[in-house]
């Protein structure tokens, strides 16, 4: 089984909310950073358990903390993109994405002297409405995307989505689509691999769902944010239920991910996009705005 770490790289203020997120874009600058301060001790973590993520970069943090994606880099991982300004796609036109995606590859780009080949919606914000969004990463040279959530989930889904990973067609060449692991239980698709739902779920369980996704043959991606393991941040004020959501956990989470980077043999989609073998196994699709893309 393919075992793949993602890193959303952004702060503890980026959670979207209505058209924004919860502290408005032109706040940003005003507001306490904490990234500087987290994702060092990620980058230890890894180093000490030989782990190669992937770090999907926002745009706006790479601006500000060059020092941050130099040490990514130098310390073997491969620096991806998030986007600039964190907005959902379903919540941008298709011109404003453009604009978004191309800000954000050419600062990062810029800092490594690199070309930025993969993509991380904000809020797994590809769905049906918005698969236009395949042909503007593709003409931006984008290789792979994971910005697919394929179950219900609070923000963006995609319900029909394959679960596995799937080439799909666009106007300027193909991509490939490597949805967020989820486990199908027929009646609803369960994730525990990320976000709030690694912080949730007991190391035992999140073991015990790994074997099942191992059987299936699908990668295993996790993916987490320097928050989830900040017991430190400022703390939002949200309703009760919301606030657990967000905050559940968060002073084991460090630990959590210490253990399980030294269960798997994680790598960055880079280097599983580089396997020949695993890219045969890959299906097609196409890139219509067809509500479940047919299988070619």
């Amino acid at each position: 089984m393919e075992a793949i770490m993602s890193v959303d790289v952004e702060e503890w203020f980026h959670i979207p909310s209505g058209l924004d997120n919860i502290l408005p874009f032109d706040q940003w600058d005003q507001a306490v950073k904490r990234v500087q301060d987290v994702l060092p001790r990620m980058l230890d973590i890894f180093e000490q358990n030989n782990v190669t993520a992937t770090f999907f970069f926002l745009g706006w943090i790479a601006e500000k903390h060059t020092g941050l994606v130099k040490e990514t880099l130098r310390r073997g991982h491969e620096v991806a993109t998030h986007g600039y300004a964190h907005k959902l796609i379903y919540n941008q036109t298709p011109d404003e994405f453009d604009n978004d995606i191309y800000k954000a590859k050419s600062i990062i780009e810029n800092i490594t002297g690199q070309c930025v080949i993969g993509y991380r919606a904000p809020g797994f914000s590809i769905t049906p409405e918005t698969e236009w969004a395949f042909d503007i990463l593709s003409k931006h040279g984008i290789k792979y995307d994971s910005s697919i959530f394929p179950g219900k989930r609070f923000l963006g889904h995609y319900d029909k989505f394959n679960m596995e990973p799937t080439i799909v067609k666009t106007t300027y060449g193909e991509i490939i689509e490597f949805p967020q692991t989820v486990v199908d239980f027929g009646m609803f698709k369960l994730s525990c691999f990320g976000g709030g739902y690694f912080r949730l779920f007991p190391k035992h369980i999140f073991l015990k769902m790994s074997g099942i996704i191992e059987k299936t043959d699908r990668p295993l991606i996790i993916y987490i944010h320097p928050r989830d393991i900040d017991r430190d941040q400022p703390q939002i004020s949200f309703p009760p239920l919301k606030k657990i959501r967000h905050y559940i956990n968060i002073s084991r989470t460090e630990q959590k991910l210490h253990d399980i980077s030294s269960c798997f043999n994680f790598k960055s989609f880079e280097m599983v996009i580089s396997n020949a073998v695993f890219l045969k196994k890959l299906k097609y699709t196409t890139s219509s705005q067809d509500p479940a893309p047919s299988i070619i």
